[in-house]
């Protein structure tokens, strides 16, 4: 009865959905959903769909739709040993030069360090399901529309030819870890059509195999550049799989030269469905023995085992209700009636759109679900999408801020589930980092630098002085980790994470090194990514030792594993020598210009104004540094934002509106964000969309989605806060199912940029503090609840799962 009635329940939240698929040109009032009156002209104009590791980007064109897919684990290459065996030795030479000040001389020999080969390698492109429409010619078309609904993970694209109205529906089913596509026309048999697959990989072949076709092919070898002094062999295999049901017509198959290879051909179908699946040979960071062949087959015939409507309900019954989690009214409704092409340019021009905003913020957790679900890898930061055989920066997981931030907005937005990902890619990290920690620093514990690939390589990459030497990856992405414990105090989950809190601490412990002038604990080599300063014989460093940024991660990782350790009653020796350690650690410094210094002396900045403000990872996303607790420290970090100056695009930018969110500075935040709305990118591209939200680096994206949260609601220093940053442009609004460190959810509402109502609760009893510009009172079962009240914060005992009012007394 139980599952009928759920069933019956989720059946009910998904008819506005089957009632906007049954008039596609139909939108609805405040749908989260981009669309366009035109067909993509390039890849990043598409509409992206993935399964979590299977991915399709949806561009809707007429004639000849081409639609490229990837899977997350095609990459070049085979598993191999990046590390530099005399790295011991070449780590004694450093701490030597940076010791005596020679700057310059330290970053030559600590390139030594680097990986081989020098840089990581490629994310991969599968295939491209190619469809041609026999007679749909653009010009004949009337009524076009494409249209990605967020709201069900659904691309649509719907459009009339001769009086026939045609219809394609495209879903990436998590559940079946397929790509569905079902193609429809108002008027029978009227659906002509040719699909192929094809692929950029040179190895691809098709054969057609009980009706489907079927295209195998391997990766090959990075063997020029800088990969030519160590060529890792190609070991990945992978095969596509392309099976096609139709209702009426005539099915024939040709093979024919050139890309194409085998064909499917259909006559005079009422409807076509296509199910797509996709897999490698991959298994871990170190195996790839897995049967790439099995596993597609799989995919095909579970797909297959049901109906089409059951397909859709799967994928629907499992997606809508994570998406549904949490949602946002910023008002401004009517603008969803405009194409999303023109209300970017609207935006350019200096135009509000509360609902595109809102919009936004859906769009960075939608990329989340499409590209993190659990058992599948870490969320890629430079896109899972991809249409070449190079990627951008190699299609890697970069570690020094990008793929940390494409987490941020995953606990206080309510898509904890999500965070398994993160801790499955952590988990393979650790192992590999082991290596490396051993082999490069003879430490124990566990290592990662800024970059790494499928095959996990740990070790400094891409010969970069700015960037490469810099240990920290780990201890930054155990930050991550242990937040979804504060937010969901799970002792179960604790003692999973515990040994990669361990092992990344015990790393540091034989890492650090004590500073003869100053007896303090200290990294080194060390680097604060990725900014230079001058040397005092005016040349340019990058190599010294304990950057703010690095204390601030120690400080945070020892402190994480010291509670744990308390939690989990484990390790007290071991907790005794993170206690000593931490005492030890440099303290924060204020520079000369009044600014949070950024290394341990106070450099001058090769450039005041970089991109990077690593160093203010203590206010955001951490808080040791925040107004009340440290307001000498905060004014310290908002003289570091003035002087970064006007680079408020991509990760960057969203990195700064969290800033100015956390420092309560609505206005600041809103300034920065308005212009990420329509451009993203800090490193543009000639193949990016202007037309489309940004898919550049996608990090940028969450980065907002997280600013946006953290400017309604703010949990850290043990608090709660409602509103802590709402800015002007949104007088009235509302948001709901977001989630508190303390397994918290607050549902806010507002109106003429006040606080009216609020209704949080929480899984565990416990004190609430809750901060409120607005003067409330809280209600619990039709009483006052009393508790205690100083400085707009209000402090009161709550009950497990028990909801409180908070009603504004204005």
């Amino acid at each position: 009865m139980k599952k009928l009635l759920t069933s019956a329940y989720l059946l009910f939240c998904m008819l506005p959905v089957f009632a906007q698929n049954s008039k596609s040109n139909t939108i609805n009032k405040n749908e989260m959903c981009w669309w366009y009156d035109k067909p993509a002209t390039k890849y990043w104009e598409g509409l992206p769909i993935a399964t979590g590791r299977f991915a399709a980007m949806v561009g809707g064109k007429i004639a000849n739709e081409d639609i490229v897919f990837n899977d997350e684990t095609l990459w070049t290459g085979g598993p191999y040993n990046p590390n530099n065996p005399n790295g011991p030795a070449v780590t004694a030479n450093v701490r030597k030069l940076v010791l005596e000040k020679k700057y310059t001389e330290a970053i030559t020999e600590a390139m030594k360090l680097s990986s081989a080969p020098v840089s990581v390698q490629h994310y991969q492109p599968m295939g491209i399901l190619n469809i041609g429409f026999e007679g749909h010619e653009e010009k004949a078309v009337t009524n076009y529309k494409r249209k990605l609904s967020m709201d069900s993970a659904l691309v649509s694209v719907t459009y009339t030819i001769n009086g026939v109205n045609y219809k394609r529906e495209i879903f990436a089913s998590y559940p079946d870890q397929v790509i569905v596509m079902r193609i429809t026309a108002s008027k029978p048999g009227s659906i002509n059509l040719n699909a192929s697959l094809s692929s950029l990989q040179s190895t691809a072949e098709t054969t057609l195999l009980g009706g489907d076709i079927v295209m195998n092919g391997r990766t090959g070898e990075l063997s020029t550049g800088s990969y030519k002094a160590a060529v890792i062999p190609s070991t990945m295999k992978w095969q596509a799989r392309l099976k096609t049901i139709t209702d009426g017509g005539v099915i024939t198959y040709a093979k024919e030269n050139g890309k194409t290879g085998d064909v499917i051909k259909i006559k005079q179908a009422n409807s076509v469905e296509f199910i797509l699946a996709g897999a490698t040979n991959w298994k871990n960071w170190n195996d790839v023995s897995g049967d790439e062949k099995l596993s597609c087959n799989t995919y095909i015939n579970k797909a297959t085992g049901f109906k089409y409507a059951q397909l859709l309900n799967r994928h629907l019954t499992d997606y809508m209700p994570l998406f549904a989690s949490c949602k946002i009214d910023l008002g401004g409704n009517a603008a969803g009636a405009i194409n999303t092409t023109a209300r970017m340019d609207n935006l350019r021009a200096g135009k509000e759109d509360p609902l595109y905003t809102a919009q936004y913020f859906q769009y960075g957790r939608y990329l989340l679900l499409a590209d993190a679900r659990e058992g599948t890898l870490a969320f890629n930061n430079h896109n899972v999408w991809l249409n070449n055989l190079e990627g951008r920066w190699q299609g890697r997981w970069t570690l020094n801020i990008n793929i940390q931030e494409c987490y941020w907005p995953v606990e206080n937005t309510n898509l904890s589930r999500l965070n398994e990902s993160l801790l499955y890619f952590t988990e393979q990290l650790a192992q590999a980092g082991k290596r490396t920690a051993k082999e490069l620093y003879n430490a124990k514990g566990w290592v990662a630098h800024h970059g790494t690939d499928v095959w996990f390589n740990t070790a400094p990459t891409d010969r970069n002085k700015e960037a490469s030497v810099w240990p920290m990856g780990g201890a930054w992405l155990m930050q991550s980790l242990y937040d979804h414990y504060e937010y969901h105090p799970d002792k179960k989950y604790l003692a999973r994470i515990y040994p990669l809190l361990k092992g990344s601490a015990e790393f540091f412990l034989d890492y650090l090194i004590t500073d003869p002038a100053s007896g303090y604990l200290v990294t080194s080599p060390s680097t604060s990514p990725e900014n230079t300063f001058y040397t005092e014989d005016g040349k340019v460093g990058s190599i010294t030792m304990g950057s703010t940024m690095d204390n601030e991660l120690l400080r945070n990782l020892f402190t994480h594993c010291i509670a744990a350790a308390d939690i989990l009653k484990l390790d007290a020796a071991f907790k005794s020598k993170l206690q000593a350690a931490v005492k030890k650690l440099p303290p924060f410094k204020v520079g000369q210009f009044g600014q949070l210094q950024e290394w341990l002396y106070d450099y001058k900045e090769v450039d005041p104004g970089h991109r990077h403000i690593s160093h203010l990872f203590a206010s955001y996303p951490d808080d040791q540094i925040t107004l009340r607790k440290t307001p000498e420290l905060a004014k310290a970090v908002n003289v570091v934002l003035q002087r970064r100056g006007n680079i408020n695009m991509g990760w960057s930018g969203a990195w700064k509106i969290n800033q100015h969110a956390r420092f309560e500075d609505g206005e600041d935040a809103y300034k920065v964000l308005v212009p990420m709305l329509t451009d993203v990118s800090i490193h543009p591209r000639a193949e990016d969309s202007r037309v489309t939200p940004s898919f550049e680096g996608n990090q940028g994206i969450q980065g907002v989605t997280a600013g946006i949260a953290e400017m309604l609601m703010q949990s850290h220093s043990g608090e709660i806060s409602l509103l802590p940053a709402l800015p002007k442009a949104w007088p009235t609004g509302s948001i709901a199912g977001l989630r508190g460190k303390g397994d918290y959810t607050i549902d806010i509402k507002w109106k003429d940029q006040q606080l009216s109502t609020a209704t949080i609760s929480s899984g565990i009893a416990q004190t609430c503090r809750l901060r409120s510009k607005t003067p409330v009172k809280i209600v619990a079962d039709g009483k006052i609840i009393t508790g205690k009240k100083e400085n707009g914060l209000y402090i009161f005992k709550v009950a497990a799962n028990k909801k409180y009012q908070i009603v504004a007394q204005l």
